[in-house]
Parts: C-alpha cells; sequence; structure tokens
C-alpha cells in the first residue's frame, strides 16, 4: 500500500468516526431539557458541577474534596471550555468528538508502527465504529479523553523496544501520558505502571537496559505527577494522589458483588457509602483522605463475611467485562428507551459488535507470530486489569478504558483471518497457486 493510499483511507476512516459522532449528537439533542435529564446524570453531573466551580472560582475546597475521588483533570478541562464559551453544553460535546476523532488517527499511527497499514485502517476502523466510543462521546464523561491518553502512552512505549535510539525520548512520552491518564482516570495510575513493566520485561531487551527504562520511567513520572501530590500535600497533609482506590473498592467490587441487577447496585452502594461517611463522622473525621480508611475498613469486613462470593463476582466481572454492553436490566435502561425507541438498536447493535470484537481478539492466544510477545503481554494484561477492578460494576464505558490495548491485536487477527480466506480460496480455485 502506497503511502498516498493509506492516507487517503485514513481520511475515510476518520471522517466516518467524524459523522457517526455528529450523528450521535443530533440524536442525544445536547441543547435539549430531554439530554438534562436523561445524561447529565450522576457523573457527568458531577463533572458538570465541578467544571462550573473552577469556572467561577478555579479550585476551591469542595472542588478538591471531590477530585480527591473523581480525578480533576476532565472537571478542569470542561471548566477551561466553560471559561471560554460559557457555561453551555455543546461545546465540551463538540470537544468531546474532536477527541474521539483525534484518538482514533493516534490509534491507527500506533497500529501501523508495528502491524503495518492494513491493520492501522481495520484498527481505525474498528474504533470508529465500536458503539461505546460513539455514544460516549456525547455525554461529559471522563472515558472519551482518557482513550486519547491511553492510545498516546502506547504509542509511547512503542519507542521503547530494544535498539531503538529514541527509546528515551519513548519513555518521556510515556511518563507523561501515563500522568495525565492519572490526572483523569486515577485507574492509570497504577495500571501504568504495571504496564511499563510487563512491556519491558516481554521485550527481552536484557536486565541493564530494562531497569534503565523502568528507572527512567518512574523518575519522569514522579516529576510529573510532583505538582499535584505537593497540592494534595499543602491542602490535605498528605502527597497521596487520591482515594479513588478504596472509594471503589467499597462502592464498586463491594457494591456489584453484593447486586444483581443495576438499581439495586445503586441502592446498595449509596448504603455502604453512607455508612462509612456515618462512622467517619462519629470520629470526628472531615477530611476526605482521612475518610479513605472508614472506605477500606468497611470494604474488608463486606469481603471477610463472604470472600468466595466476592471473588466470584471478580472473576464474573471478566464476562461482564466483555458482554454487559449496556448498563444490564434496569430503570435506568427501560426510561432511556421509553424516552427514544431508537436505543434499542444501539443495545442489538452493542452485543453483535462486542461478540465480534471478543472473537477477534480472543484468537491473539492462537497466534503464531504476527503479533510481539509485548504486545500480547500488554493486551492481556489490560483486559484482565480493567476486567477485574471494574468489570463486574455493570456501567458499559468502563469497557473504553482497556479499547486501546484491545483494538490494534483484533485488527491483526482480523487481517490474518482474510488473508487465510483469501488464500485458501486461491488455492480452491487453481491449487498450483502458492501465495
Amino acid at each position: 500500500m502506497t503511502n498516498s493510499k493509506f492516507w487517503a483511507l485514513c481520511g475515510i476512516v476518520l471522517l466516518t468516526a467524524l459523522l457517526l459522532r455528529i450523528g450521535a449528537v443530533l440524536a442525544v439533542r445536547p441543547w435539549s431539557e430531554q439530554y438534562l435529564r436523561s445524561y447529565l446524570i450522576h457523573d457527568p453531573q458531577v463533572y458538570h458541577d465541578l467544571a462550573v466551580i473552577f469556572q467561577k472560582d478555579g479550585i476551591t475546597e469542595e472542588f478538591r474534596n471531590t477530585v480527591a475521588i473523581y480525578a480533576p483533570g476532565y472537571p478542569i478541562l470542561l471548566g477551561i471550555v466553560y471559561k471560554l464559551f460559557g457555561v453551555n453544553l455543546m461545546p465540551p460535546v463538540i470537544l468531546n468528538v474532536l477527541i474521539s476523532v483525534i484518538t482514533c488517527a493516534v490509534l491507527m499511527v500506533t497500529t501501523r508502527k508495528t502491524f503495518g497499514e492494513r491493520t492501522a485502517i481495520v484498527a481505525g476502523l474498528l474504533f470508529a465504529l465500536h458503539p461505546h466510543s460513539i455514544r460516549f462521546s456525547t455525554i461529559l464523561y471522563s472515558e472519551t479523553l482518557f482513550m486519547l491518553i491511553a492510545s498516546i502512552f502506547v504509542l509511547g512505549l512503542l519507542y521503547t523496544q530494544p535498539f531503538d535510539k529514541k527509546w528515551v525520548l519513548g519513555v518521556v512520552v510515556a511518563a507523561l501520558a501515563a500522568s495525565l491518564g492519572a490526572f483523569s482516570r486515577i485507574s492509570m495510575l497504577y495500571f501504568s505502571v504495571l504496564a511499563v513493566l510487563c512491556w519491558i520485561i516481554s521485550n527481552k531487551s536484557g536486565w541493564r537496559l530494562a531497569l534503565q527504562q523502568f528507572s527512567l520511567f518512574a523518575i519522569i513520572y514522579l516529576i510529573f505527577l510532583s505538582p499535584w501530590m505537593i497540592h494534595n500535600k499543602l491542602h490535605h497533609g498528605t502527597f497521596r494522589l487520591s482515594v479513588s482506590g478504596e472509594y471503589n473498592l467499597l462502592a464498586l467490587v463491594v457494591g456489584s458483588a453484593k447486586a444483581d441487577d443495576l438499581d439495586t447496585f445503586h441502592v446498595l452502594k449509596n448504603e455502604l457509602l453512607k455508612s462509612a461517611y456515618e462512622r467517619a463522622r462519629q470520629d470526628g473525621v472531615d477530611d476526605i483522605f482521612e475518610i479513605s480508611r472508614y472506605f477500606l475498613d468497611l470494604a474488608v469486613e463486606e469481603i471477610s463475611k463472604e470472600p468466595s462470593r466476592f471473588l466470584l463476582a471478580q472473576i464474573k466481572g471478566l464476562y461482564n467485562f466483555w458482554f454487559r454492553p449496556v448498563q444490564a436490566r434496569s430503570s435506568r435502561v427501560a426510561e432511556l428507551i421509553e424516552n427514544d425507541p431508537k436505543i434499542v438498536y444501539y443495545i442489538y447493535y452493542s452485543h453483535v459488535f462486542h461478540l465480534f470484537l471478543f472473537l477477534a481478539w480472543i484468537a491473539l492466544f492462537f497466534d503464531k507470530g504476527r503479533i510481539p510477545t509485548p504486545w500480547k503481554v500488554l493486551s492481556v494484561v489490560a483486559v484482565v486489569y480493567f476486567a477485574f477492578t471494574v468489570g463486574n460494576a455493570a456501567y458499559s464505558r468502563f469497557f473504553l478504558h482497556a479499547l486501546p490495548y484491545i483494538l490494534p491485536v483484533a485488527a491483526v487477527n482480523l487481517v490474518s483471518f482474510y488473508d487465510w480466506l483469501r488464500k485458501s480460496a486461491l488455492n480452491r480455485a487453481d491449487p498450483t497457486i502458492s501465495r
């Protein structure tokens, strides 16, 4: 494939991604009252409120206490947009759409570097058509921004290959992307370290170079995170970045393990959090970082009552991560369908697309040399990490956390399958042909 043909196909893929997302925006109508009732709730409402605070007053105590759970990156970005264009939902939704299209471009560039032009186009097309990447770009969730940062993180990792003279630049890019990712979704704080460690080890570049690369990453990563750490030290008396780990262990892991449907999950989650806050209040604790130990203590209490149930729930999370493309059967889904019956087509499309994507991805375990070991390890680690941490929480948007690590591998397997079909067809037509 010539370079000009590749970029022409990239343009078609990006145009497809843009048009689909514009269509989704027109379908949900962010300018309407219905959008406010249906989509500016839960996390989007929190992000919006934080952005308004930032736009009006900057970083206040209320802002600091809330982002200790939610991370400050996305609310600050929304706040900047509100400063520029006023408090209006259309500009951030348009920004989300543009970020999603840029992510598609970065994914194609990243995939091309390792797997070639055809695979890059397929990876870009998979992203352009992915139902959740389309739908959630129209809602004020941080996942759209997080996918772009994760894609840049992977691109940085590619330059840390053995004998690549730009490996120092690759480590710097990966560390910068990891810190920005943690600033937007705190799950990146730990995952990035695990991902870099697995990537470097599976590269088999020798212990000396591996130690140099990981040490450099850790140092630069801490440097990039240090302003946030210092800010928390000044205002909370701790260098910790977030209480999200303890909060999500109680709210998501424990709550989802005890509930069989989304409605019950929300009730149990709120009851668990209320109980933890009540214990903290009784002890006279009001700092969010000190309250986090009450989240952890209550989570450990609940898990210790039925450890087998929680272990089974985490294993079940691997299945739910792939095959719960909507937020389970719930009053929330029923309300969305009642307000817009066309949402049913999105649900069916999500089921079909995720089954197709899973089959394409799982073939990596049968690959014979086309997928480098570091890519296999990174993709599997991403799926397992995010599936075990948030897979059982019933939210389909959490799948997007792992999407940049899934699509390139799935695209390779699809191209390989196509080549096998083509070769088989040619051999049947003329057994003397060998291609």
